[in-house]
């Protein structure tokens, strides 16, 4: 089983919680993590379907489902 760093379980996770592209990007400064620029997103999102063998977001969040943590997206997007 591969580890997963903090950034992409915030990312995987605040995906999974149905946040948008440009919603991660609060929530990645809400918990202080960087770089979070939708260019660097992307990057890492296709770096993360390339390593998993996956052809689409919605499946990559399917196949890490096991590895998202509970967060409020009401409470950090506020």
């Amino acid at each position: 089983m591969d580890n997963l760093s903090k950034y992409e379980v915030c990312l995987i996770s605040a995906l999974a919680h149905g946040a948008t592209i440009i919603q991660t990007r609060k929530v990645l400064r809400y918990y202080k993590l960087r770089p979070y620029s939708l260019s660097s997103i992307d990057k890492k999102l296709f770096e993360l379907r390339k390593h998993y063998q996956c052809k689409t977001t919605f499946q990559l969040i399917y196949k890490l489902s096991d590895r998202v943590e509970v967060m409020d997206l009401d409470d950090i997007l506020k």
